[in-house]
């Protein structure tokens, strides 16, 4: 008897195989998952990637938060956020308080040389200013003298310093920086007049005109896309299964209906490999 159809059996087995572990690979889970929940740290006051939309919510609600209930959902475990003050955010993951940081925050080289970071959402960089407001920026060298505010923790604090030092080297006033720890508390300070600007995201302007239009204006854009990244602890494994989840959530509709939902371009979930 010929030995050909178990050769075939054989060979379509270790076909069906390959391809099983493809799949599998494709809709392999994060080890930090294996718990059967997906810890996130989160500073929700920066709408509208994450806020509490009302006195008394328990999770935030924002893009961000969506995006983790739409991972957590994706993995089969259960979301569980943690809420932490920004500067505590990345130190939080790092001493293993929660497995991921998705918080509105950015993709840094100097971030990731300790921590690996998945990117997600597109955005760009803006001065703000009061809508009652006179000033205007042609350059941000005109911010010299002006009363600045700025999140504290957060990369909007080096632009400034290093903008400090340009004007000084020119023989400019430099800008007073004052910091908060909350992207909220800076847009109070502008908001009654206590900052001539604020620097912040373009998600966050636009989601502040839709609830208060004329409120607040651009002043100035820098030209640069910023990218904002969801972080873990150093695990290329884990590092590909959050970039698989990402990539299943844009394939199938996901993160588009939750952009638009929040009222964000759907362009801006195009982002460069990180």
């Amino acid at each position: 008897m010929s030995n050909r159809p178990l050769k075939l059996f054989a060979l379509a087995g270790l076909f069906a195989a390959t391809l099983s572990g493809g799949t599998m690979a494709a809709d392999s889970k994060p080890s930090f998952v294996g718990s059967g929940s997906f810890q996130v740290c989160s500073d929700p006051t920066f709408p509208p990637l994450e806020f509490f939309e009302k006195t008394g919510d328990r999770e935030p609600s924002g893009f961000d938060a969506d995006l983790i209930r739409a991972l957590a959902k994706h993995w089969g475990v259960k979301p569980r956020f943690i809420v932490t003050e920004f500067t505590g955010l990345l130190p939080g993951l790092d001493a293993q308080r929660c497995d991921a940081v998705i918080s509105g925050t950015l993709i840094t080289p100097e971030r990731t040389q300790k921590l690996h970071a998945v990117a997600y959402l597109a955005s760009a960089t803006i001065v703000f200013g009061s809508g009652k407001s006179d000033l205007k920026l042609n350059t941000l060298d005109d911010l010299s003298g002006k009363v600045v505010a700025v999140q504290s923790g957060t990369r909007y604090v080096t632009i400034m310093e290093k903008l400090n030092e340009q004007l000084k080297a020119a023989g400019k006033t430099p800008a007073v920086l004052q910091t908060y720890p909350k992207g909220s508390d800076v847009a109070q300070q502008v908001l009654v007049g206590r900052a001539a600007a604020g620097l912040s995201q373009d998600t966050e302007l636009a989601y502040r005109e839709l609830q208060t239009p004329g409120q607040f204006k651009t002043l100035y854009a820098f030209p640069e896309k910023d990218i904002f990244g969801a972080y873990m602890r150093p695990n290329p494994e884990d590092k590909q299964a959050v970039e698989d989840a990402v990539s299943a959530l844009k394939a199938d509709g996901t993160l588009k209906a939750i952009a638009e939902k929040w009222k964000l371009d759907p362009a801006n979930l195009e982002t460069a490999a990180q």
